[in-house]
Parts: C-alpha cells; sequence; structure tokens
C-alpha cells in the first residue's frame, strides 16, 4: 500500500470528485482525477488504482439509477464501445496519452463549436455513433476518460435527464468491468494498488452520495448546462495537456 502522505493529498479530492460525476453530476473534476494523482505517482498506476474505485463507485451509482437507462441506446453503444477496449489493450503502455488528449480535446471542441457557434444540430448517424462508441471506450481504457465521446453521442438526442444519467452510468459500469480484464493482463492490479485503491473506498463512497444528493435538486436544464460545460472545460483541457507535450 502506499504509504506517501502527498499521493493522499492529491488522491482524497480525485476521487471524491469522481464519484460526484458518477452520482450524476458533470464530473469535470473527475477528469482531472489521474493527472492529480501522477503528481505523486506515475500516470499508468494512477490509472491503475482509480480503476477497481471505478467499479465500486458504479455499483454504488448503478442502485440510484440503472432503472432510468436507455437499454435501447446502451445496446447501440456497448459492442462498439468494447471493440474499442480490445483496441485500446494492444496499445496500453506504448500509446502516448498525449495522442488521446489531442483527438478527444479537439473533437469535444469541434462538436460543441457546431452547436453553439454555427448553430447546427448534430446529424444521429449510425456510423457517428458507432465510431464515438469506439472512441469512448479506447480513451476510457487508457486514461479513463471516456466521458467526453460519450456525451457527444447521448447529448444531441435530448434525452429526459434520468435517462441521459442512467444510461450513462449503466454504460461505464459494463465498460470499467470489462476494462479490468486488460489491466489485470498488464499485471497493473497488483497488491500495492489493490490495498491502495481499498483505503480510497470511504471517499469514493462520500463521493457518489454527493453526487447523487445533488441530482434530485438540480433540474433538467442545468443537467445540460453542465453537460455542455462540463464537455468544454474537458476538451480544452486535453487539447492543452496535449498540446503541451508534443
Amino acid at each position: 500500500m502506499i504509504t506517501d502522505i502527498w499521493f493522499y493529498i492529491t488522491a482524497i479530492p480525485a476521487v471524491f470528485f469522481y464519484g460526484m460525476g458518477k452520482g450524476g453530476v458533470g464530473g469535470i473534476l473527475g477528469m482531472l482525477s489521474v493527472p492529480l494523482m501522477a503528481m505523486s505517482v506515475s500516470p499508468v498506476q494512477a490509472a491503475a488504482i482509480l480503476l477497481p474505485l471505478l467499479c465500486i463507485m458504479d455499483l454504488m451509482a448503478l442502485i440510484y439509477h440503472r432503472q432510468n437507462c436507455n437499454y435501447g441506446e446502451l445496446k447501440s453503444m456497448l459492442p462498439f464501445a468494447i471493440l474499442g477496449v480490445i483496441i485500446a489493450s494492444y496499445f496500453m503502455g506504448s500509446l502516448p496519452s498525449y495522442i488521446v488528449e489531442l483527438i478527444i480535446g479537439g473533437l469535444a471542441l469541434t462538436f460543441l463549436g457546431q452547436k453553439f457557434l454555427l448553430g447546427q444540430t448534430q446529424a444521429s448517424s449510425a456510423i457517428r455513433g458507432y465510431a464515438l462508441s469506439v472512441l469512448s471506450g479506447f480513451s476510457s481504457t487508457l486514461v479513463h476518460a471516456g466521458g467526453p465521446p460519450a456525451s457527444m453521442y447521448l447529448l444531441p438526442k435530448q434525452l429526459p435527464k434520468e435517462q441521459l444519467i442512467g444510461t450513462s452510468v449503466v454504460f461505464f459500469a459494463l465498460l470499467n468491468f470489462i476494462k479490468l480484464v486488460p489491466y489485470s493482463y498488464m499485471g497493473q492490479l497488483d497488491a500495492q494498488n489493490l490495498l491502495t485503491s481499498f483505503t480510497l473506498i470511504p471517499i469514493a463512497f462520500l463521493g457518489v452520495r454527493t453526487g447523487v444528493w445533488l441530482v434530485k435538486i438540480i433540474s433538467q436544464e442545468m443537467i445540460y448546462k453542465i453537460s455542455y460545460a462540463v464537455l468544454f472545460i474537458t476538451g480544452c483541457k486535453m487539447l492543452y495537456s496535449g498540446l503541451e507535450a508534443i
């Protein structure tokens, strides 16, 4: 188990805010979890420590949101997201994370630019949906950043807030449990990382409960505004990080 105090100074807020996102509130700070934790451990180890916690947070979130999942959309997304996980598993440990960040950041800002600057609605096509689902699985496996592509798929559909949150929760719950396979194969879920994850479980629980409580008092319009804001900030952050690393 990691005993460095500086690790926990970064890990506790990272896990708490990721938990809020899992609870249903836009989780922009959750997107910063790996970079925050990577200040004291390697990015790969940070992602490995987070994965079991994500699975636990997903189980908590499923209790509150699974009944609201749009299973038609889930069936369209999941097979191609699994393909993305398989592709990412091949590149795990060899593909620089900044390439993934550049792709996701660029796509997110292009998506938002088309919607809000050009006033165009996003055409819902099967090919576009499949591509975004593959990218979500791919980026989720490498850097736990599958949220932006999934948002680009779901937000234009204007689902009720309960379905938007429920579909996202079930989608990422299934995806994160599938990701345990490549992470285990790569030897990242060793005793040290698992014990460290275990110590952070109370923080994960608190974050999810806080997120669930906030969702109950936030309107549908506000949820969509938060979701688009999260996508914008995440896109900017990932594009900046990617360009900075070149």
